[in-house]
């Protein structure tokens, strides 16, 4: 299939006022975000990076993912930051009350791992009104539109299955090579040793005010 165009801790301390005055508390917000390295390649800043927003608000980009911290000292340290309780957590894939799914992507990775529950769901519907790129939509709409996605999908599951769970396996170890083009699109493909086994080799995607979408799989 070819188409054309392809993240509190919160820290009290004390300061201390010279003389007689008694103390004053204050409170220094950080926020800890994940990077991931194919987001670092599309931005062109680095995975771990630290910078003070204008309102003082400390934020910590990093590598590692945010976990809850554990009832000790030492979860308090970068590789176990706090999470901020009035920060919601992003539910990536919310079910609402009336049955509809909404589905959200900032990173390739998440992406890849919604489309492979869609295609393991034929959930294709959702694949088509929130995943793909517009550009994808317009590629596809002279094949057939969602119809054409969806004998695609169909077709070839079993292929496409296999590229997707490679690609959320390797995706950070190296044999998935994450590569910019512009400003706003990533292809991601697999290296000489995985490339011949898999009849679907190269992802594309393009990050949009909405979030990261699927141009190709290819």
């Amino acid at each position: 299939m070819n188409m054309k165009k392809r993240w509190f801790l919160c820290g009290f301390f004390m300061i201390g006022v010279m003389g007689f005055f008694p103390c004053a508390c204050a409170v220094e917000r950080t926020e800890y975000r994940y990077r991931s390295q194919s987001e670092s390649d599309a931005t062109g800043r680095p995975v771990d990076e630290t910078f003070i927003k204008p309102d003082g608000t400390k934020v910590v980009y990093s590598s590692k993912r945010l976990e809850k911290a554990k009832d000790t000292p030492s979860s308090t340290t970068l590789d176990a930051p706090v999470v901020d309780p009035e920060q919601p957590v992003i539910d990536l894939r919310e079910t609402k009350a009336n049955g509809d799914v909404i589905l959200r992507a900032t990173f390739p990775e998440q992406v890849v791992a919604h489309v492979a529950e869609c295609v393991r769901n034929e959930e294709y519907d959702l694949i088509w009104n929130q995943l793909l790129s517009v550009d994808a939509k317009k590629e596809l709409q002279g094949r057939g539109g969602i119809k054409y996605l969806n004998t695609f999908f169909a077709t070839n599951r079993k292929e496409v299955m296999a590229t997707l769970t490679c690609m959320q396996i390797n995706l950070k170890n190296g044999h998935v090579m994450v590569r910019k083009n512009g400003e706003t699109h990533l292809t991601a493909e697999f290296d000489s040793t995985l490339r011949g086994n898999y009849r679907f080799t190269t992802m594309e995607f393009e990050s949009t005010p909405t979030g990261m979408k699927l141009v190709s799989i290819r």
